[in-house]
């Protein structure tokens, strides 16, 4: 069900030039590979949950960003892909109060201020938690030195300040909700603070461990 989903969604993508929509001079992102990767963070974050509509969440996660494919900016992006959601939902037979529940979920997504809402339903928490986990620590720092590389002026030294600004800076507070995502975070949150701890010894700079105190 869900790769007839991923398939669907990568193919609209591709046949609507959504695959790069909004995302400038940075080729090697792909909106597909993001929307496998939200998928990928949501299945992993609704494993030990038990009272929540684990259907609903994987469905909106496959296609929380399809709608860039109908949007030239991110304003509208959640609610164009919440119609295209419910047309796709519909024409496959699914049931009236999923589709609903579904397309709130991917109508809500980009909200990030729900997550701090005691009454917001725990599968949109997800949803926005797998969303925002992509493309963080690890990822970020890959995407800040293949940018930095794209530029015309490179060094280490402007590359580990790119970092620090951004991947880093990104980091600094833990906007999750549930434990599991709460840990994710923080695992992100340890390796920063070592990689920018042993970059900036390794590049002389002397400020560098002064900077790993601010995560929290």
């Amino acid at each position: 069900m869900y790769d007839t989903m991923l398939s669907y969604v990568k193919n609209y993508l591709k046949n609507n030039n959504g695959e790069e929509s909004s995302i400038g001079s940075f080729p090697f992102r792909k909106r597909s590979d993001h929307i496998e990767r939200v998928y990928m963070w949501a299945d992993r974050l609704i494993e030990s949950e038990l009272h929540i509509d684990k259907d609903a969440i994987l469905t909106s996660a496959i296609f929380h960003d399809v709608g860039y494919a109908l949007s030239s900016d991110n304003s509208n992006h959640a609610l164009h892909s919440a119609v295209i959601c419910e047309k796709y939902l519909n024409e496959n037979g699914y049931d009236k109060e999923f589709i609903n529940f579904v397309t709130y979920l991917v109508r809500n997504h980009s909200n990030k201020k729900l997550m701090t809402i005691k009454d917001t339903p725990l599968e949109l928490i997800i949803l926005m938690e797998a969303d925002i986990l992509d493309e963080t620590g690890a990822m970020s720092v890959v995407w800040d030195c293949m940018m930095e590389g794209s530029q015309e002026i490179q060094t280490f030294h402007k590359t580990f300040n790119h970092i620090l600004n951004y991947s880093y800076k990104y980091l600094n507070a833990n906007p999750m909700v549930t434990d599991k995502a709460k840990n994710y975070w923080r695992e992100k949150q340890n390796l920063m603070k070592e990689f920018i701890k042993q970059l900036s010894f390794d590049l002389g700079i002397d400020n560098g461990c002064f900077y790993v105190e601010e995560l929290k």
